[in-house]
């Protein structure tokens, strides 16, 4: 019966290996179609073994060669889950002790560049014209602040970083001006406000149990004459939100600590906490990493650095068993699959001692070494037993292998050269749209914007303008003389001097503002955000640098400088836009008429009407 049933096996492996031989799909479905049989298999060759070991482990050579493999597996897993523990732990303390420093640079420069903007941007403000006119001491006590009020209300709205913002007389510690919610600041803050000479950031102080920060900047005249400051109160809970980083683990915490080493921020994981009782590191160390206990006794992994804007301190902390965890959770698996493997290779060990193993060997060498990347590896096919269809169906695959290998390389290289090819393509076209895109709204002389692009920018601004209520104006601006100069030194001359007068205006001209070439020798300037008033002084020092400049002119007597007079016509925007230019333009020829070379402004049309 026992032989009998062999035989029916070893026909049935020869089905499946000749099954296998005929191609890899066939293969792959053999294999799988036969994954539980080999599984209950493995589980009844196992049990086998144990009950070997148990009953009559010196009973034969099999029971010992299993026992000494049993016990030489159980004691090398337990090396290496030993081993591997150790490793794991020291390589995790040593990327922690890498990583933190890493960290907590990263948050030290990413809160220095947060601060730097703010300093900026309120510098920014302060320098509009705006603020500038309606805090100027010339103008009066008296004069209406409604378009500064109006400024700060729009800039809160739009940087919602500030909290407040108000204008503080450089004479008086009341605001002049104040958009947002009112403060009751202290004396002490406000007195230092009144001495600022530059953009600076106050340290922080409590108010109602909020922490706050105030960034001033100062408020200069034409003259360069202190008018007053421009101050922003920023809640700390902003700045907080700065303080994070994808580095720390999910428990990790982050805090900022006052010279006195109360907490003054920390992270939305971090465990709340008033004070900082660690030591405040050296200005210019490097970060220490250090294992210690908190007060509750948890022990945590943690550093600090020295923020030296404000003399604070940017700690981090990492609970130990937050690191060490994933070392424990790995050690455990480690020993499962140890147990596992100890276990596979008993059993292994039981069916080799009763089976061929010389050929078996032969067959496992010749599989790394295809693993390894031999290419023409032959199992000798010795015999019609199991092992010789088992060679023979390993020579037909690696037959199947290599021919797979080379045309799966063909394929590939094809691929790459397409992709390559393509993407060679895509990045031509567009770099190709985007010089197109530039020339189409760019003018080719005067290297400004043309006049579709003028057109297509002009109703934005004029919707963002009635929008917002901010002021609009028109400049239109007219080379006098301009027919005569080119009749009289050549075209080329002209469009020198085309060239060289944007590049005098567009010197002049604010950011905000739009210059393109409109037509010819004409110009035009769409101021954003300025009155009537100030357009038209904008507009007298545009008249004033072109009437100042040289345009160097080749004669047959040699090299000679030519000035040139400019007439320039401004109006402002009152929700017409048909109306904004025709006021435009009647400004500019009335410039024309009043003998060139000046600015004429068209008064608004409801100017009478109150």
């Amino acid at each position: 019966m026992r032989r009998r049933g062999r035989s029916v096996r070893a026909g049935f492996g020869v089905k499946r290996y000749r099954r296998l031989a005929d191609g890899a799909g066939e293969g792959s479905r053999a294999v799988s179609g036969n994954a539980r049989p080999t599984i209950r298999n493995a589980s009844r060759v196992l049990k086998r073994v144990i009950l070997s070991i148990v009953r009559a482990p010196a009973r034969s050579l099999s029971s010992k060669i299993v026992s000494f493999v049993f016990l030489t597996a159980l004691v090398a897993s337990l090396a290496v889950t030993w081993v591997s523990a150790q490793s794991i732990r020291t390589f995790l303390r040593e990327k922690t002790d890498q990583r933190i420093p890493i960290v907590l640079g990263s948050v030290n420069e990413h809160l220095q560049l947060w601060y730097d903007q703010r300093e900026l941007d309120v510098r920014t403000f302060a320098s509009s014209s705006i603020l500038r006119t309606n805090v100027d001491q010339a103008a009066g006590r008296e004069r209406s602040f409604v378009e500064a009020e109006q400024f700060l209300t729009y800039v809160l709205k739009r940087f919602d970083q500030y909290r407040t913002l108000f204008v503080l007389d450089a004479d008086s510690t009341e605001p002049l001006v104040w958009a947002g919610e009112e403060l009751d600041l202290p004396d002490t803050v406000r007195s230092e406000l009144r001495s600022i000479v530059d953009a600076q950031i106050s340290a922080a102080f409590g108010l109602n149990g909020v922490r706050y920060q105030v960034v001033s900047a100062p408020i200069v005249d034409d003259s360069n004459r202190q008018l007053a400051s421009l101050n922003s109160v920023i809640d700390l809970a902003v700045a907080r939100a700065e303080l994070r980083h994808d580095g720390l683990s999910r428990r990790g915490a982050l805090y900022a600590v006052s010279d006195e080493g109360i907490v003054l921020m920390q992270t939305g994981s971090a465990r709340s906490r008033a004070s900082y009782s660690r030591p405040a590191p050296l200005r210019g160390t490097l970060p220490a990493v250090e294992v210690y206990e908190l007060a509750d006794g948890q022990s945590v992994i943690g550093s600090s650095v020295r923020f030296d804007r404000f003399n604070w301190t940017i700690a981090v902390e990492e609970p130990a068993a937050q690191l060490f965890g994933p070392a424990v959770e790995i050690v455990r698996k480690v020993v499962v699959v140890n147990v596992g493997i100890v276990l596979l290779c008993s059993a292994i060990a039981f069916q080799i001692t009763r089976s061929v193993v010389r050929p078996i060997q032969g067959l496992s060498e010749a599989a790394v070494r295809v693993a390894d990347g031999e290419p023409d590896v032959v199992f000798p096919e010795n015999g019609n037993d199991e092992i010789g269809v088992l060679g023979r169906a390993f020579n037909e695959m690696i037959e199947h292998l290599g021919r797979n290998q080379i045309e799966l390389e063909n394929n590939r290289v094809q691929i790459e050269e397409a992709n390559q090819k393509l993407v060679s393509r895509n990045q031509e076209l567009q770099r190709i749209n985007e010089v197109f895109h530039q020339l189409s709204i760019t003018d080719e002389l005067t290297k400004l914007h043309n006049h579709r692009f003028f057109q297509d920018h002009l109703p934005r601004e004029m919707s963002r303008a009635t929008r917002t209520g901010e002021p609009l104006c028109l400049i239109l601006i007219d080379i006098d003389d301009f027919k005569r100069l080119n009749d009289e030194h050549g075209h080329s001359v002209g469009d020198a001097v085309l060239k060289k007068t944007a590049d005098v205006m567009n010197g002049v001209v604010r950011e905000m503002d739009l210059l393109a070439r409109y037509g010819g020798e004409e110009f035009a300037l769409l101021a954003s955000q300025a009155t009537l008033d100030g357009a038209t002084a904008l507009a007298e020092k545009l008249r004033m640098a072109v009437s100042q400049a040289r345009f160097p002119v080749v004669t047959l007597e040699g090299i000679s400088e030519l000035s040139i007079t400019v007439s320039i016509g401004v109006a402002a925007f009152d929700g017409d836009q048909k109306a904004l230019f025709n006021d435009a333009d009647r400004a500019l020829y009335r410039a024309k008429d009043q003998g060139k070379d000046c600015v004429v402004a068209e008064a608004p049309r409801n100017a009478g009407l109150s």
